[in-house]
């Protein structure tokens, strides 16, 4: 990562997408400290990210990456992981914001389905809405999402994240893509190429810049318009 320079106020989606190996997963892995940065590089609330406690940071973060890992375990225990109060959560309100509950619904088990080694059982758009769920279910004020729709197509994609922008409401979320779609309703959407923000700003300013995002928003039109001819 280079001359990154990025203020994000409290409480709005800012947006990230590129080309594989532009630094996007990089970027949101210095959030949870799963990276380092130099010291005094990444600030949350004016305060360097390493004079926060690790085990305060993470339990404010919910963070869904692009490798879902899922356990041996209950459904319900999956999306559960790492909440200390299960009284305070609703194991089915968390999937339904995730679009996972009507699926549920149709398992023999429901909730209480033991998920195979690593998900096995469940589709690669169940995982993700699985991993979700388990961000979500811990009100967290920053949510990362690092390409985590990838699986789904975009009706369910659309339907989950207007969900996501009730639920997080002034909150602080993070979203890596790379289509279009994923990212065209944020607040601030950033272009990274070779670990650097090319360009940065809303959907219609950067359709109409005419750069690296407009060429991209084209080419991805025109791949959906080949697939339904």
């Amino acid at each position: 990562m280079r001359d990154i320079n990025l203020v994000i106020e409290a409480g709005k989606t800012v947006a990230f997408i590129g080309r594989t190996g532009s630094g996007k997963s990089t970027l949101m892995n210095l959030v949870p400290r799963l990276l380092d940065a130099a010291p005094g590089m990444v600030l949350i609330d004016d305060q360097p990210i390493r004079n926060i406690p690790l085990s305060q940071l993470r339990a404010s973060i919910g963070y869904v990456p692009q490798e879902t890992f899922l356990f041996s375990e209950t459904l319900a225990e999956n999306i559960k992981f790492g909440i200390h109060d299960e009284r305070a959560v609703n194991v089915d309100d968390s999937a339904a914001v995730a679009g996972l509950a009507e699926d549920v619904r149709d398992f023999p088990k429901q909730y209480e389905t033991i998920l195979g080694e690593r998900g096995i059982t469940l589709s690669g758009g169940q995982k993700q809405r699985t991993a979700i769920a388990r961000a979500i279910i811990r009100a967290p004020q920053i949510l990362i999402l690092d390409d985590a729709l990838s699986a789904v197509d975009t009706y369910t994609e659309e339907k989950i994240l207007t969900r996501l922008r009730e639920v997080m409401r002034g909150r602080t979320a993070l979203i890596v893509a790379h289509r279009i779609s994923t990212v065209k309703e944020a607040d601030l959407i950033c272009v990274l190429e070779a670990g650097r923000i090319v360009e940065r700003g809303k959907h219609e300013e950067l359709l109409r810049l005419g750069g690296a995002y407009a060429d991209l928003a084209e080419r991805q039109l025109l791949e959906e318009e080949l697939a339904a001819a």
